[in-house]
């Protein structure tokens, strides 16, 4: 075949076969190093601008020199507004000092600084952001600039703050429920329940008002602040109980705002400006009052996890009340001594070990009194049986109208009378109990024998919790011997476990 009739071969021409020296190869490969440079400088810029993350730049000084589009959708502040000044425009006052010093020391010294800020935007609202900083260096490895990738955790912060919040509730309602389950006196009680209610709604005025079932009338155990119950409410809903809708219908009456709705007729005390909720407290199908808290705010009442987490605990505190209720039941049946009327022994032990219990958690002081009349098998084997009965009856009803509401009085074996004082250190149990003694001793009984007046005197021994013993037992056993000491010293005396 004639290979002159054929195509010519395909040849690739070098740069230096079609004249060109080595120094334009040079410049021909510096000029498309520039723009493949310039394309990855394009997709970044690109890349930033497009960025869901803030973007800021500084020079080493720490003067703004770029921000990105997300930096303006977050902070509000547009480039113009922020170039040339120093970040710190961003601060809020709840990040201290020393944290932003400290970030300027770990950037400036070569270090990437990661955290969390709650910054400012240009309305004057709080926002949060997670931030990375670090230095960028030149290429003799000085630090030219800074650049702060920032994500917005506002949301994040918020679901955080409600999770935190709402398991920091819980928390206060357990403990608040266990308080509840512990007490054995409703005047404490009420106290506990106005106390959390102030803390965790700060109502500018709160009433407890409980209804008493055997008279079928109101009364007023409780205001915060303080102030003569004729100025609260009316007194012919005191007088009838179902005048007050929240008593007739057993719900809750919310007033959000006192010049605009239709307020209850009941309450006395004018509210300008303001609201007021009323909270019936029922458990057991029993009524026992309700709790009126008034806020000076309009339309306070609004928030429903509030008004939820309030009947929560208006609700833990009529299942205590109904509880002391069943208690106090018991107190006439089996608990309870048939002569006297006081606590009977078993319950004492009950009783006893219980308030050691809470006692020991609260670390409370605790003092145990146990009293005996002096001579009392004289008396019993002079006057009969019948008048050893009665001197007793009225020892205890003594005692009774004279220790607080607090105190814990039982017949501990036959005549011997044992009193818990809870809260009571020793040198105050014994200014106490003396002062029982002197008021025992300077009483007339003149009921227990017609034509004769009849003079008693008591012994009576001590023992505290925890100066002298941190179980039942023991202090029981120092008290017993503190009354023998006081037997053995000449009777009508007060001693303690010395």
């Amino acid at each position: 075949m004639n290979r002159d009739n054929e195509l010519p071969e395909k040849h690739t021409i070098l740069p230096t076969e079609a004249g060109l020296t080595k120094s334009d190869e040079e410049s021909h490969r510096k000029a498309s190093d520039d723009i493949q440079m310039e394309d990855e400088l394009r997709k970044l810029s690109h890349a930033i601008e497009q960025s869901p993350s803030a973007v800021m730049i500084t020079n080493s000084k720490g003067s703004i020199e770029y921000v990105n589009p997300k930096f303006t959708q977050v902070t509000g502040y547009t480039p113009e507004e922020v170039l040339g000044k120093n970040p710190r425009i961003l601060k809020s006052d709840t990040i201290p000092s020393e944290e932003y010093r400290q970030l300027w020391e770990t950037i400036t010294s070569g270090g990437e600084w990661r955290g969390e800020f709650c910054n400012k935007r240009k309305d004057g609202g709080c926002y949060w952001e997670y931030a990375s900083i670090s230095g960028v260096r030149n290429h003799k490895g000085d630090i030219t600039h800074f650049i702060a990738v920032k994500e917005d955790i506002t949301e994040r912060k918020r679901a955080e703050d409600e999770r935190n919040k709402h398991i920091k509730e819980l928390e206060n309602l357990m403990s608040y429920s266990t308080i509840m389950n512990d007490e054995v006196h409703e005047e404490t009680l009420l106290r506990h329940m106005s106390s959390a209610i102030q803390e965790h709604f700060n109502p500018d005025i709160m009433a407890i008002i409980m209804l008493d079932r055997e008279r079928n009338m109101l009364y007023v155990p409780l205001i915060e602040p303080s102030m003569p119950v004729s100025e609260f409410i009316k007194n012919e809903v005191i007088l009838d109980p179902l005048l007050c809708n929240v008593i007739k219908t057993r719900r809750e009456c919310i007033v959000m705002n006192t010049n605009k709705d239709l307020s209850c007729k009941c309450i006395l005390y004018k509210i300008e400006r303001g609201g007021y909720i009323c909270l019936p407290l029922i458990a057991g199908g029993i009524l026992f009052g309700m709790v009126v808290m008034i806020k000076k705010e309009i339309a306070c009442w609004n928030d429903e996890k509030i008004r939820r987490l309030m009947s929560n605990y208006v609700g833990l505190t009529a299942l205590a009340l109904h509880r002391l209720e069943l208690l106090d039941i018991a107190k006439h049946t089996n608990i309870t001594d048939e002569l006297t009327g006081v606590y009977n022994k078993r319950f004492f032990n009950e009783i006893l070990s219980k308030q050691i219990f809470l006692a020991k958690r609260r670390n409370e002081h605790l003092s145990l009194l146990i009293l005996d009349p002096d001579h009392f098998k004289n008396l019993h084997d002079t006057y009969g049986e019948g008048a050893g009965d009665r001197i007793l009856q009225q020892m205890t009803r003594i005692i009774s109208d004279f220790v607080n509401k607090s105190d814990i009085i039982a017949r501990y074996d036959h005549e011997e009378i044992a009193i818990i004082m809870p809260t009571l250190f020793i040198t105050r149990a014994l200014v106490k109990a003396d002062e029982i003694r002197r008021i025992i001793e300077y009483t007339d009984f003149d009921d227990i024998v017609p034509g004769q007046t009849i003079k008693l005197t008591v012994s009576i021994g001590i023992a505290s919790f925890p100066e002298h013993g941190t179980e039942q037992e023991t202090l029981i056993k120092l008290a017993n011997k503190a009354l023998y000491q006081a037997k053995e010293g000449g009777r009508n005396r007060v001693a303690g476990p010395y």
